[in-house]
């Protein structure tokens, strides 16, 4: 901590830009990890944390720029891999995207986030199946947490697979039974599965917990029209 306060070489600067980037001091992160530059330009993990900040700052071009020059360092680094698939992911330049998060796979069969991203990717681009596969194989490696079972879920629903958007919809509300809109879709799920039972079971609790909240009025009206069929 002394010498990333006193950086007087660039792992120093490193340091203390990360500290900076942990408090939100953008522009004095973004000056720190340039001096590390500075000080040493091979030095890969600077350039990828400058990368980081222009990501948190949603300069995406920027960033793209600073992961590229990490990985002309270092090309087997999955994590650069995965940073560059998010940046060019946020600039709808999906190809690309998709490319990266497949490098970083392949740098490192084990790096369970680039399969999230891509399953994310794929999901938020309507194709479900490449979704519910990077998905499958990210739960392979590790137990994910509610966002990807509701992710999952929603992929498997999109593609016919009721049942399983149940069981994944479930499991995520195990893990998380704060989001109602989780409910909704269990709900729905339920539905498209020929169970009105569930459904109204679970559209009753949707509607108790969506009490309020205005990101989910048009689901709220949704649901007091099926449930008063």
């Amino acid at each position: 901590m002394g010498q990333a306060l006193n950086p007087t070489d660039a792992e120093g600067h490193l340091e203390l830009g990360k500290i900076y980037r942990e408090l939100g001091e953008s522009e004095k992160a973004i000056e720190s990890f340039q001096n590390a530059i500075a000080l040493d330009d091979k030095h890969e993990h600077a350039y990828n944390n400058l990368g980081l900040v222009y990501t948190d700052l949603r300069l995406f071009i920027l960033a793209i720029e600073m992961f590229q020059a990490a990985l002309e360092l270092s090309p087997e680094n999955p994590a650069f891999y995965n940073n560059l698939g998010y940046a060019y992911n946020m600039t709808d330049r999906f190809e690309e995207a998709i490319a990266a998060y497949s490098s970083a796979i392949e740098s490192d069969p084990t790096f369970v986030d680039a399969y999230y991203n891509l399953a994310d990717a794929y999901l938020n681009r309507d194709m479900y199946q490449d979704a519910i596969q990077y998905y499958e194989s990210a739960l392979e490696i590790e137990e994910g947490d509610a966002d990807v079972y509701f992710n999952i879920g929603l992929a498997y629903e999109e593609n016919g697979q009721f049942l399983r958007a149940i069981q994944s919809y479930e499991k995520g509300i195990s893990f998380d039974d704060s989001d109602a809109e989780a409910y909704y879709r269990l709900a729905h799920a339920y539905k498209k599965n020929g169970d009105p039972l569930m459904m109204r079971r679970y559209l009753e609790t949707f509607l108790d917990r969506a009490k309020g909240l205005s990101h989910l009025e048009e689901e709220i009206r949704d649901a007091e029209q099926l449930f008063n069929r």
